[in-house]
């Protein structure tokens, strides 16, 4: 009999300890799953997903963190009453917001990149579109700087985009495209108040031509927007050549030293070479004329330019030219070349008429897109 019991007693332990033992097997920590959500987690990390998917991120973060968590209240319980099902359940859970969260940042980074790409090349337009339009122009101190340091600001926010810093990159271009747009309006305003003279210098070119046609001379036109003096022969262009003014070539010239060329009808009085000159070879100009010594007193007398100044003289056409800037005090300069093909035309008398520009500012290609 006590045999009996002891062979009973001893198969009721090794059932226990196999059904322990197989159910210890299959009631394991989830490892894996954990494992795994972790590492699904920090590549959502790398992938940039608290900024471009903050949503799906967190909750990633809460499902993971609470995995561990209920992993770690299963295991201070007694072995036999561990339940490990809502470990696997957040970590699952973490895995499948982790796998969102990377599917939306990669879709919101792909869109950010095309965007950022857009702005860099609408900026980059709006950059050369400004020295086209402006390059020539006389900037103020301020806006010069500006610029310059705006230009600085845009080639380093092409390599923060190509080190995927975008939202560094996106401030720099915010900051590059408000003095562009700043600075086009300003000049553009100042250019269309400038070409508000555009009616008078379009009656005094059409005088010149017909004066060239009806009398059968030549006769030149100096247009300081586009830099270009046009030679005309009996009404008709017959030549053409590139200039360049005076540093503060904007506007009608108001004074000796502004720097400026002065606007209206003119006329050769000499014509100098063999030393007579140091630019090459030259056409004084009889400046100024009776309109320029009219005007000079009126600003005189409404204050716009000092008691004391003086009106200044000895504008002319020379060589010299070539240099690509502005740089005469209130000359027009061409090439030696140019210069030597001109003077052989135009005797003492030439009519020269200078204007702000031949066409209207409707005419020309100056607007900010």
């Amino acid at each position: 009999m006590k045999i009996k019991l002891l062979l009973f007693a001893f198969f009721i332990v090794v059932v226990l300890a196999g059904v322990s033992v197989f159910w210890i097997k299959n009631n394991e920590p989830p490892m894996d799953e954990v494992t795994k959500a972790g590492k699904m987690l920090a590549e959502a990390q790398l992938e940039k997903s608290p900024k471009f998917a903050k949503a799906a991120f967190r909750e990633a973060e809460l499902n993971y963190d609470s995995a561990r968590i209920e992993w770690a209240k299963q295991n201070e319980r007694f072995i036999l009453l561990r339940n490990y099902t809502k470990v696997s359940e957040f970590a699952k859970k973490s895995i499948e917001s982790s796998e969102r969260a990377i599917g939306q940042s990669q879709k919101e980074i792909s869109n950010t990149e095309d965007q950022l790409a857009a702005r860099i090349k609408r900026i980059g337009e709006k950059l050369k579109k400004f020295e086209t339009d402006f390059g020539k122009f006389p900037l103020d101190k301020k806006h010069r700087d500006e610029f310059s340091k705006s230009k600085l600001l845009f080639a380093e926010s092409l390599q923060t985009y190509r080190n995927k810093n975008y939202s560094i990159c996106k401030s720099q271009l915010d900051s590059v495209e408000l003095v562009v747009n700043a600075a086009y309006k300003h000049y553009l305003q100042q250019l269309e108040n400038y070409f508000e003279d555009y009616p008078r210098w379009n009656e005094m070119v059409k005088q010149t031509i017909s004066s060239s046609k009806k009398n059968q001379t030549y006769a030149v036109v100096v247009d300081k927007f586009s830099r270009d003096i046009f030679l005309y022969k009996n009404g008709t262009i017959f030549k053409q050549y590139s200039i360049e003014l005076g540093a503060n070539w904007i506007g009608d010239k108001m004074q000796q030293g502004d720097k400026s060329t002065p606007e209206g009808l003119y006329k050769i009085v000499e014509k100098k070479q063999n030393g007579q000159t140091k630019y090459h070879k030259a056409f004084l100009l009889n400046y100024p004329n009776e309109d320029d010594l009219k005007r000079f007193s009126l600003n005189k007398k409404n204050g716009s330019i000092k008691q004391n100044a003086k009106i200044g003289n000895l504008i002319e056409i020379h060589g010299n030219g070539g240099k690509g800037i502005d740089w005469t005090d209130g000359c027009i300069a061409l090439t030696d070349k140019n210069m030597d093909e001109l003077y052989k035309f135009c005797p003492t008398g030439t009519k020269i008429t200078i204007v702000g520009s031949v066409k209207a500012l409707n005419q020309l290609s100056i607007r900010l897109k």
